[in-house]
């Protein structure tokens, strides 16, 4: 677990530097990792490892704290939706549960934006920054499914843990 944390850290710093010249948001990893612990941890387990996870995405970047934490934490919620109600497996799957992932943080921060009476979230950054970095995460994803598979193992069948 401690490897995959480093692998984390450096690929997200990787790709974000890489990408930030070309304007395009480097994948969210901390976000699919949020989703990953949605897929094998009990309910609220996942959600309260997710918004630990998104706790230290923030301490990392400088931003405002808790912000990506609740943003990780709601992806994590909505991601249980996906694991209750679509299979275990496939190219459905994995578009639902980035999709989801992806829709619960975004949702989160447009709340937290209403709520802080904020410019944190604004029309332009919903209409720019959100798709593309829904495609990077998509794009990104069947690669880093692989490494999560290696770093926290074998997921459970879709309703293993839920009651």
């Amino acid at each position: 677990m401690v490897v995959y944390i480093l692998l984390l850290l450096i690929v997200q710093g990787v790709l974000s530097r890489l990408l930030d010249p070309l304007r395009i948001p480097a994948p969210d990893l901390f976000l699919l990792t949020g989703a990953a612990l949605a897929w094998r941890l009990p309910p609220v387990q996942a959600v309260v490892a997710a918004y630990g996870v998104g706790l230290v995405q923030d301490v990392l970047g400088g931003g405002a704290l808790g912000l990506h934490a609740a943003g990780v934490g709601a992806g994590a919620l909505l991601v249980l939706l996906v694991r209750r109600y679509v299979g275990d497996s496939g190219i459905f799957q994995a578009l639902f549960t980035v999709l989801a992932a992806t829709v619960g943080q975004w949702a989160a921060f447009l709340f937290l934006t209403y709520w802080l009476r904020s410019d944190l979230v604004t029309v332009e950054t919903l209409r720019q920054t959100v798709p593309m970095a829904l495609l990077s995460t998509l794009l990104i994803y069947p690669f880093w499914n692989r490494l999560v598979t290696w770093g926290m193992g074998e997921r459970p069948g879709p309703e293993d843990g839920l009651s």
